[in-house]
Parts: structure tokens; C-alpha cells; sequence
């Protein structure tokens, strides 16, 4: 799985998002009274065969202004480098393809730079690769999956937000998040109402955020569909995006708590990846002379997404069971089972295993490759984010508590991707893994206080 860095930034700041770690209870009470938690997180990610890796930090912060107020804040940096598929075929011969900076399949010798942006360019600053490099020619060995190495980015995102009280029921959050890139700005406002009712036991939320996003490809945005050694390119582009999120929260019991939460989201403007080609071959699956375009997807999307979450306490372990299914206009469907059990070794430390089961379909327009001579389509895509797959993750966590109200955390996990298609009956392409597959190693360092 590759990374999508970029979506939903402000309302997984506040724990919105369907899907994401979402607190369903009060804080423990050994916290409640504090005026200022930390929160804070190293993590590394690194898939096989010398693909994506990623390092980040996080910071957050919470400081109380009072009983029924705070503000919050959140800093995350990160530098992702390594191989990216860019959408071709593997073949039974070799190919030959540029960095998105060239402008000709022949550039002059590469130059050497500090760091480039997503698929290449120079921007400087800190580096997990050792060279990458602009203005290059590389090839790929026969049945290989073609990937460049260029493939490089950062991305500096803060948000910030503000809670308080409305009477006795009601409380209200609004906050900003800004997200730059070396490719990439974005810039969104989020809000969220939520109103107890049933003496506490029952809280309904609604919340929302609106996204502004300004896309300046490295080499420039390839006109969608064209052909790849053209090079024809446009200016920088553009794109929105609306969020709402309508959920409720339900006590259950004494030890169940329970949540719910629909989320639709709407973009538009542009949704194709720069980066990303699809090959043509002939009628029998032989490349068509090395004949390759750059993608095309819609310019909008809609999106809608059900969450349901459960929390049960035991004596002293807790289980945390939870399903999301989602679907969009682009013909994706998937669906999401999680668990985690919390495993209590004594007053000080626990351990927490970690199961995760995703099934995708594929979007409508997406095609391992395109047959030269059939007829012509409005979209296409190699994308294997866009392809139908299966993810397993399976992880553990261990942590223990540091005085009365810290704790340090360190979380193992391993995620296995495996392609629903994987070949083809067409003799050109019989014998060849056209979805390889991915496997990635996940390792984070937590810590957490409060003053």
C-alpha cells in the first residue's frame, strides 16, 4: 500500500474520520485533571524490495483554559522516498523510461541533487535516499515491475483547533490545517458540534471540513491520456474537497461503549496522479513498440463511508472490535475489519495485538494495460491503489506507564498486499506477475504525558 498522505488532514486531527482511532470514552481519570497532555509518536515504514519508506513525527498538544474550554495543536513532519510503481507493465523485455523532470527519453546525464519531490525535482533539505537524481534515464530488467526510484517527498502539516462548552449539553470544535509538500499545498477548516443527551450516556456529533488543494507537479501536469514520450504538459492545477460527518456515540452498559458514524465526502478538480502511465499493447499482449500514456481519471468524486466502533472493558483487558464499509462514484467498494485486544501485564504495562483484514474492488476505469486499436476510453488507470486487492496487517504494541500519568509505547507491525488480478490470458503478457503484491514493516515509537 502506498501511502495516500494527503486526504482528510484536519478531521483526523480531531479523531473524525471514519475509520481512524477515534477516543470513545472520557479520558482516564488520573488525566481528567490536567491542564496540558503531549502526545508524541516516531514512526518508520519501509515496504520490500527497496520500495516506499517513510519516517515521521508527530507532536500534539492540549492545553485546558478552563473546565469547559482548550486548544489544541499538531505538527507532523515526515520525508517518504524510495521505488514507486509508475503504472507500466512488466514485460519479457526490457524497458526504458525518464525521471518526470526530462523532457526528452534521451536527457543528458543525470544530475546528482539533495532531494527531489514525488517522482523527482530538486527542493533540498534532509534526505532518507542516498542520491536521488533529476533529469534521468533508467531501465527496468525483464519481468520486473517498473518503478522509480526517484520518487521522493516531504510534507510539513500543522493544525490547530479550539473546544469550549455551549451550555450544558453542547460543545463545539473548530479548527485549521495547512499541509505543504514539495508538490503539494493544502489548506482546510473543519467544525464539530456534538450534544449529550440521555444523562450522558448518548452524544450525537456532526461535523465537517472544507479542503483547498494546489497540485504543482515536478516537470509539470501531463495532459491526461496523452502520449508518453510527448511530454506534453500544462500548468500547475487544482482541487477541492467537502467533508461531513454525521455520527452518535452510545453507553451501552457499564462496560460496552459504542459508536457509529456516516461520512460523505465530495471532490473535484484534479484526481489524476501525475506520476502514473498505463501501457498499450497489441492485440496479443506484445508491447506496442513501447507505447505508453499517461493516465486519466474523472474529475470528481464522491465518496461515503459507515463506521461502527466497539470498546468492551473486562476486569482489566479491553477489546476494541470495529467495521467500516466504504464506496465511491468511481466504482470502488471495500471493506474494513479491526481488532484489538489490550492485554494487561500487571498495574504498569500491557501488551496489544493488532488485527486488521481489508478487502477493494477495483474502480471502473482501471486496466492492468490498454489494447491498441480497441476503442477509445475517457479513463484509464494502472494506478494499484486503484486495482482490486486484499491487506492483511498483523501487529502488537507494548506499553507501559511512566508515573501517574505518562506512557511509553512501542508498536510492531507487518502488512501483506495482494492483488485480486494478477495476469492475463493474452500470450504476450502469459507468465508474467502484473500485480506483484507488496509487503511493508511499520514501527512506532509513542510517548504520552500530562501536567
Amino acid at each position: 500500500m502506498q501511502l495516500n498522505r494527503r486526504q482528510h488532514l484536519a478531521l483526523v486531527a480531531l479523531g473524525l474520520v471514519s475509520g481512524t482511532s477515534t477516543t470513545l470514552a472520557a479520558p482516564p481519570a488520573s488525566e481528567a485533571g490536567q491542564t496540558l497532555q503531549l502526545d508524541s509518536g516516531l514512526l518508520w515504514y519501509q515496504e520490500n524490495n527497496n520500495r516506499i519508506r517513510d519516517l515521521e513525527a508527530i507532536v500534539s498538544v492540549r492545553q485546558s483554559l478552563s473546565e469547559d474550554s482548550a486548544w489544541s495543536a499538531r505538527l507532523l513532519v515526515d520525508t517518504v522516498c524510495g521505488g514507486s510503481p509508475i503504472g507500466a507493465l512488466p514485460s519479457k523485455a526490457s524497458q526504458s523510461f525518464v525521471t518526470p523532470t526530462a523532457t526528452s527519453l534521451n536527457p543528458p546525464v543525470a544530475t546528482q541533487t539533495t532531494t527531489s519531490a514525488s517522482g523527482g525535482g530538486d527542493g533540498g533539505g534532509l534526505s532518507l535516499c542516498s542520491n536521488p537524481v533529476q533529469n534521468q534515464k533508467y531501465t527496468t530488467a525483464p519481468g520486473d515491475l517498473p518503478i522509480d526510484q526517484s520518487f521522493h517527498d516531504q510534507r510539513v502539516a500543522l493544525s490547530g483547533g479550539f473546544e469550549t462548552a455551549v451550555g450544558r449539553q453542547d460543545r463545539v470544535n473548530a479548527g485549521l490545517a495547512l499541509s505543504h509538500e514539495l508538490d503539494f499545498f493544502s489548506t482546510s477548516v473543519n467544525a464539530l458540534w456534538s450534544h449529550d443527551m440521555n444523562q450522558r450516556n448518548t452524544t450525537l456529533a456532526l461535523g465537517m471540513n472544507i479542503e483547498s488543494d494546489r497540485v504543482s507537479p515536478v516537470g509539470g501536469a501531463p495532459v491526461p491520456g496523452s502520449l508518453y514520450g510527448d511530454f506534453r504538459k500544462t500548468a500547475n492545477q487544482s482541487k477541492t474537497l467537502q467533508d461531513l460527518l454525521v455520527g452518535v456515540t452510545q453507553v451501552v452498559s457499564r462496560r460496552w461503549i459504542t459508536q457509529g458514524n456516516v461520512s460523505l465526502e465530495r471532490s473535484s478538480g484534479y484526481e489524476t496522479d501525475p506520476y502514473k502511465i498505463i501501457t498499450e499493447v497489441d492485440t496479443q499482449g506484445y508491447d506496442a513498440a513501447g507505447l505508453y500514456r499517461y493516465e486519466s481519471r474523472p474529475g470528481s468524486r464522491r465518496r461515503y463511508a459507515l463506521y461502527w466502533d466497539n470498546k468492551y472493558a473486562f476486569d482489566q483487558d479491553v477489546l476494541q472490535v470495529s467495521y467500516r464499509h466504504a464506496a465511491d462514484s468511481w466504482g470502488i467498494r471495500s471493506d474494513t475489519l479491526e481488532a484489538h485486544y489490550r492485554l494487561a501485564l500487571g498495574e504498569r504495562s500491557y501488551l496489544e495485538p493488532h488485527l486488521r483484514a481489508y478487502h477493494q474492488t477495483a474502480a471502473d476505469f482501471y486496466r492492468l494495460y490498454l489494447v491498441q486499436g480497441a476503442p477509445a476510453v475517457d479513463y484509464a488507470s494502472a494506478d494499484p491503489r486503484l486495482g482490486g486487492f486484499t491487506g492483511q496487517t498483523l501487529g502488537i504494541k507494548y506499553g507501559m506507564t511512566m508515573g501517574e500519568s505518562g506512557e511509553l509505547s512501542l508498536r510492531l507491525e507487518r502488512y501483506v498486499q495482494r492483488g485480486t488480478v494478477t495476469g492475463s490470458s493474452l500470450p504476450g503478457l502469459q507468465g508474467l506477475d502484473l500485480y506483484p503484491g507488496m509487503n511493508a514493516l511499520l514501527v512506532q515509537l509513542g510517548l504520552r504525558a500530562s501536567f
